[in-house]
């Protein structure tokens, strides 16, 4: 560890000064110093890694690596051109560069990331067992078979790198993991070893980071130059965007309806609780169905299938593995309902995914679409409108609520959401999520569908005053009872 650790500074210019002892690890977080542990001063958007710098020194840090030196931490300063990539990169160097033994798969794109990769890890566990899997995404993290919660879709990379360590060691061969655009661009799975990659789609999100479209782009095809040589590289042939990454980078095949994909989707059809589709392959076709609703499941379902057949997993473990496909937490997560009606939590958190959402929810309805949403505060502000359009366009009854503000007025945001609902739509405003689930709810008849859009699987509600623990799906479930519990004794 500490010769890679050196030599990874010497790759970036830097060395190690006379006089550092041995060097065990690498942190970003000042409160994981300590004795051994080199601290890496990253600048971040509201502070600089280097403010923290001195806590890490007096926990034991032997050596700080930074942009710049300031002269007066008490510890030598490595001074490297990004800080960024060389956490990275000596992270990779801590932990035994652990991509190197495992096959990871990275999926990326605006919307279907998280199905997608469950897809293809159920895919892959059906074929080479729970044990040598592993799975990294937006909800959780799964090492054989055991789960934990995820905290963003891809982490820092000295988690990364210790995660994709913690899997190697528990004998996990093979790796699906969901690739964020901040992960790429913020050089989060710099250093990874990528055996595959998917690309779902792009559409409007994140321009907070990126500015333009165009950058965005750019940031998950960064994900494919990551990809090694002669790795099956899938882009969704639906998608402009994936056509496009299909032309510009070697080795791509698309997947779809397209009628010129690779991997090519027909004869879709509803079936008993959930779908049927051919897939056309370049060795054949297999038939699949899924308990999966919606045209953009299926894109999810294919190309999961479409990279799993390219790799080289054999087309029976394929339609066993989607057919057995649990349900994906957050993602059209039904909720149990009472008197008829369906609740459903989605991650819906921009107008093309809600209005996904809302289309899927229209066709399993046999009365209304009842909307509880809101729009993330400290974000492409643009899209909030959009959404509020989307909403009242789709849904029968929109109820405007709080998502994440962060920092921002949940009162403006809502506000601006509510700016892009047509006249004469019956909608609402409530600021407080949890009395807006509950509205909707308690709108609901039979025969009716309520969509809660925005947070899906998340457990934590992020406010101007601090963090709350909220999950939408728990909640709607007290909502749920106390409703039942009401009807027992006659209220309603």
């Amino acid at each position: 560890m500490d010769r890679g650790i050196r030599a990874a500074l010497e790759g970036l210019g830097a060395g190690v000064p006379e006089g550092v002892g041995a060097l065990a690890g690498i942190t970003h977080d000042s409160r994981r110093a300590g004795p051994g542990v080199v601290f890496v001063a990253v600048p971040g958007f509201k502070r600089d890694g280097l403010d923290f710098a001195p806590e890490a020194v007096r926990r034991g840090s032997p050596l700080v690596v930074a942009e710049r030196d300031p002269g007066d931490l008490g510890a030598p300063v490595a001074v490297v051109p990004d800080a960024r990539e060389a956490l990275a990169r000596l992270a990779r160097e801590a932990h035994g560069r652990p991509s190197d033994s495992l096959l990871v798969y990275g999926i990326t794109g605006t919307n279907g990331k998280t199905t997608t990769s469950y897809a293809l890890y159920r895919i892959l566990r059906e074929a080479f067992g729970e044990e040598k899997c592993g799975l990294m995404t937006t909800a959780e993290t799964i090492v054989g078979g055991e789960r934990t919660q995820s905290v963003r879709t891809t982490p820092e990379s000295t988690e990364v790198q210790e995660t994709l360590a913690k899997m190697r060691e528990a004998g996990v061969e093979r790796v699906v993991m969901e690739v964020s655009s901040h992960g790429v661009s913020l050089k989060r799975v710099l250093g990874v070893r990528f055996s595959g990659a998917l690309f779902t789609n792009l559409t409007r999100d994140h321009l907070d980071l990126h500015g333009t479209m165009e950058e965005y782009y750019r940031a998950k095809r960064g994900l494919f130059y990551m990809t090694e040589p002669g790795a099956p590289k899938l882009a969704n042939a639906e998608d402009g965007w994936g056509r496009r990454l299909a032309r510009e980078v070697g080795g791509v095949r698309t997947f779809g309806v397209h009628p010129e994909a690779d991997y090519r989707v027909e004869a879709v059809r509803p079936a008993a609780g959930g779908t049927e589709f051919t897939l056309w392959h370049p060795e054949g076709r297999i038939e699949l169905s899924t308990p999966l609703l919606g045209a953009y499941n299926v894109a999810n379902v294919a190309g999961a299938a479409s990279l799993a057949l390219a790799a080289g997993v054999g087309e029976s473990e394929v339609v066993r593995a989607v057919g057995a496909m649990e349900q994906v937490p957050g993602r059209f997560e039904r909720v149990s309902g009472v008197e008829g009606f369906e609740v459903i939590v989605d991650y819906a958190h921009t107008d093309v995914g809600l209005r996904a959402v809302l289309e899927v929810a229209r066709g399993v309805a046999r009365g209304r679409v009842i909307c509880a949403f809101g729009a993330a505060g400290e974000r492409d502000a643009a899209k909030r409108p959009l959404m509020g359009k989307v909403a009242s366009q789709l849904a029968d009854v929109c109820i405007v609520t709080t998502d994440d503000a962060y920092g921002e007025s949940p009162e403006k945001i809502a506000r601006e959401v509510a700016s892009g609902i047509r006249p004469g739509s019956e909608a609402r405003v409530i600021i407080d999520r949890r009395e807006a689930i509950e509205a909707a709810i308690r709108e609901a008849r039979f025969g009716d569908v309520v969509v809660i859009a925005g947070k899906g699987h998340e457990r934590v509600q992020h406010l101007p005053e601090g963090d709350v623990p909220f999950h939408d799906a728990s909640v709607a479930r007290e909502v749920l009872e106390e409703l039942a519990s009401g009807r027992a004794s006659g209220r309603r």
